[in-house]
């Protein structure tokens, strides 16, 4: 897991387990595992690679304001009345969670942002572009934190930005989940 500095307050690195520890330990686990176990990490497993593709998942702000870190984003409160996590979270959902929209959002995904080749399979490298973009799409707004009460207004186009990188970084979960688990189970 990473922090980011952006005024020179030490960053505090999270100890395990955390996202970067038990994602490799499932992958692992998965290939060997008897069938209750696989049906235990599998959830799992699914679960955490798209955490890991999503931003704030790895990544916390320190601030002088917030030396303790803004815990991925959810001490950052923004316009209307919720956190910038929750925003990213959010960016990429579909509109409602029937069986129908799940699979009309999924080809929507899939043919805005067809698979790409070759895929990394590299759980550190998946991290390593979510932490870049944490640093390029994210935190490009200053070093406010905003608050329940004054909420942050964001720039112009972020939201429409934030949806376009988070169907994006969905999209290539699911091709480097399925890819991976064909890998693995082959």
């Amino acid at each position: 897991n990473h922090g980011i500095s952006g005024d020179g307050t030490p960053v505090i690195e999270q100890r395990p387990p955390h996202l970067m520890s038990e994602l490799p330990r499932l992958l692992a686990e998965i290939a060997t595992a008897d069938s209750r176990q696989a049906a235990y990490d599998l959830p799992w497993l699914e679960h955490l690679t798209g955490d890991v593709h999503q931003p704030l998942h790895l990544t916390s702000r320190f601030l002088k304001s917030q030396p303790n870190g803004d815990a991925g984003g959810n001490f950052v409160f923004v316009e209307p009345g919720r956190t910038l996590h929750s925003l990213w979270d959010n960016a990429a959902a579909p509109r409602d969670l029937s069986d129908d929209d799940i699979v009309r959002y999924a080809r929507e995904i899939m043919a805005d942002y067809p698979a790409g080749s070759p895929l990394s399979l590299d759980p550190a490298e998946w991290a390593t572009e979510s932490f870049e973009l944490d640093k390029s799409a994210v935190y490009t707004f200053g070093l406010e934190t905003g608050s329940k009460e004054q909420p942050l207004r964001l720039p112009p186009l972020y939201e429409e930005k934030a949806k376009r990188i988070a169907r994006q970084r969905v999209a290539l979960a699911g091709y480097r989940l399925g890819e991976m688990l064909i890998k693995i189970l082959q």
